[in-house]
C-alpha cells in the first residue's frame, strides 16, 4: 500500500493506522499542522449539533467555524467532564438520570433505553453495550469519583491498534511483535477482566490477538484471575476519598451492599500461591520463549524482589519490557536502589509510554528520553490560570490540551491536569519529526492545593455548558 499523502490523511484521520511509525514519524511538521488544522476542522463541522456538551459550548462562546488550530482550545473538554454526574444517580440507583448525562457527551443514542431493570454500574453499562455500539470504561476514581468515558467500538478499535503501534519499533529502537500473537502477554496486575483500562487492554488482547487460539485467554497472563467491577471500584473510591478528608462516609442501602462484597473481594486478593504460580510461568515455563510483560515501576520492583528470593533472573533476550511510572507519582516512593534490583532480574531496556484514557493514541519516550505523540494527536498548551492558549513555537511550559483526531462518537478535543514542556520546533535526535515533551510530567494537583481549569473566552463556560446539557436540574 502506498503511503497516504496529508491530504489524503486529513480527509481520513484513521489511515494514520494503517502508516508504520517509521512512515508516520517522517511527516514534515508543517504538513502534519495542516493535515491537523482540516482535521479538526471538519470534526467541528460534523460534530457540533450532535453533542450536546458540544454544541453549548460552542454557543455560549460564540464560536461558529475554526480558522487556527488554536480556535479549538476553548472547545476542549476539561477532562473533568467525564465525572460531572451528580453522586445521587448512583447512590440512589438513578440509572435514567446517568443516561441522561452520559447523552450529552456521545453521538449514540441512548435516552431512550429503558434503565428501570438496571440496579448497580455494571448491568448499566452491559444494557448499553448490548443496546448500541457503545463500550464505556470507568477510572479507577483516584479522586474519590470515577469518570465515564463513552468510547464505542470504533475507537476501541483505534485506541488498541495504536497501543500495538506505539510499542513497535522505530527505526532501531525495541519493538513487540505482539501484533502477530506469537508471543504471549504477562502483567502482574491485580485482575483479569474489568471495565477499566488496563483490563480492558486484556480484553482486547484476548479478542483480537489470540482469538484464533484454543484458549485465549491462557495467552493473557495476570497475577490475578478476578474481575474489577466498576461498582465496587465507585465505592472504594468514595471510602478512600472520605478518609484522606477525615471523615466516616454515610452508608446508603446501596452502598451497604455494595460495601459487603467489597470485603469479601479484599479478602480474596491474589494470594501467596498465586503470586508463586505466575512468577513459575513467567520465569521458568517461559524461561526459553520471548514475552511480552507489562509491569509498571511500582508493579516491577516487588516482582523482581520476588523473584530474586526464589533465586529466578533473566527473560529472553527477545523479550520486550514496558515499565514506566515515577516514584510518588501513585502515592508510592520507590526504594533508592529500584532500578539496581529490576535490573538484577530483568535485564534492560525498559520502555515507558505516556497517555490518558481519554485518548486513543499513546505517545512513547525514545532512545533520546523524550515522549513523542503520534500526528493522530493534536498537541496544545494552555496557560495555567487563564487557558489561554500558547504559542506552538520554542520551548513552552504549560497545561496539555490535544484532540484526538480519531473518535467518531465522542468529541476529541481534552483539557488534562497535566504540566507539560514541549519542544515545537523539534529536532530530536531519535530521528523523529515534529515537537517532541519532555520526561518531566507532573500533574498541576500536586503543585497547587486547587487546580480549578477555566476557559479562557468566559470563566463559567464549562460549568454552563454542563448545567445546560447534563441535567442539572435533576439534583
Amino acid at each position: 500500500m502506498n503511503t497516504p499523502s496529508p491530504d489524503q490523511i486529513a480527509d481520513n484521520p484513521e489511515l494514520m493506522l494503517t502508516m508504520s511509525n517509521d512512515e508516520l514519524f517522517a511527516i514534515e511538521w508543517p504538513d502534519v499542522k495542516a493535515m491537523q488544522l482540516k482535521a479538526i476542522q471538519s470534526r467541528f463541522d460534523d460534530m457540533r449539533g450532535r453533542i450536546k456538551m458540544l454544541t453549548s459550548l460552542a454557543d455560549d462562546l460564540g464560536i461558529k467555524q475554526i480558522t487556527k488550530a488554536e480556535d479549538i482550545t476553548p472547545l476542549c473538554f476539561p477532562h473533568t467532564v467525564y465525572k460531572s454526574y451528580s453522586m445521587s444517580y448512583i447512590e440512589k440507583g438513578r440509572y435514567d438520570r446517568l443516561n441522561s448525562w452520559l447523552q450529552g457527551l456521545t453521538t449514540h443514542n441512548i435516552e431512550g433505553i429503558d434503565t428501570s431493570s438496571c440496579d448497580s454500574l455494571e448491568s448499566w453499562l452491559s444494557l448499553l453495550e448490548q443496546n448500541t455500539d457503545m463500550r464505556p470504561q470507568g477510572s479507577s476514581g483516584t479522586t474519590g469519583k470515577c469518570s465515564f468515558f463513552p468510547r464505542g467500538t470504533a475507537e476501541e478499535k483505534f485506541r488498541f491498534e495504536n497501543y500495538l503501534k506505539v510499542n513497535e519499533s522505530f527505526r532501531d529502537e525495541p519493538g513487540s511483535t505482539l501484533r502477530s500473537g506469537d508471543i504471549d502477554f504477562f502483567s502482574p496486575w491485580p485482575v483479569a477482566t474489568g471495565r477499566h483500562n488496563i483490563p480492558g487492554m486484556f480484553n482486547t488482547l484476548r479478542k483480537w490477538i489470540y482469538h484464533d487460539k484454543e484458549n485465549p485467554a491462557a495467552h493473557v497472563h495476570t497475577l490475578g484471575k478476578g474481575h474489577w467491577d466498576l461498582d465496587l471500584i465507585w465505592l472504594s473510591a468514595r471510602i478512600t476519598a472520605a478518609q484522606a478528608r477525615g471523615e466516616t462516609l454515610k452508608m446508603t442501602p446501596v452502598m451497604q451492599r455494595l460495601r459487603e462484597r467489597l470485603q469479601e473481594e479484599q479478602k480474596a486478593a491474589p494470594g501467596e500461591d498465586q503470586v508463586e504460580r505466575f512468577i513459575h510461568e513467567l520465569m521458568v515455563d517461559f524461561a526459553d520463549k520471548p514475552v511480552f510483560l507489562f509491569a509498571p515501576f511500582q508493579m516491577l520492583i516487588p516482582l523482581a524482589q520476588e523473584c530474586a528470593k526464589r533465586g529466578y533472573k533473566g527473560l529472553h533476550p527477545d523479550s520486550y519490557i514496558l515499565g514506566g511510572g515515577k516514584s510518588g507519582s501513585k502515592g508510592i516512593e520507590f526504594p533508592d536502589d529500584w532500578r539496581e534490583q529490576c535490573e538484577a532480574v530483568f535485564p534492560p531496556p525498559y520502555q515507558e509510554i505516556y497517555g490518558m484514557t481519554e485518548s486513543t493514541s499513546i505517545a512513547r519516550l525514545c532512545s533520546a528520553g523524550q515522549f513523542h505523540m503520534p500526528p493522530t494527536i493534536a498537541l496544545f498548551q494552555l496557560d495555567p490560570d487563564t487557558s489561554a492558549p500558547l504559542e506552538r513555537t520554542g520551548t513552552q511550559t504549560g497545561r496539555l490540551a490535544l484532540f484526538d483526531l480519531l473518535p467518531t462518537s465522542y468529541w476529541g478535543g481534552m483539557i488534562t491536569g497535566d504540566r507539560i514542556t514541549i519542544n515545537w520546533d523539534g529536532g530530536c535526535s531519535c530521528g523523529r519529526k515534529g515537537p517532541y515533551i519532555d520526561d518531566d510530567i507532573v500533574r498541576y494537583s500536586n503543585l497547587r492545593d486547587d487546580d480549578k481549569i477555566t476557559c479562557s473566552k468566559s470563566p463559567d463556560a464549562y460549568e454552563k455548558a454542563v448545567e445546560l446539557t447534563l441535567g442539572a436540574m435533576f439534583d
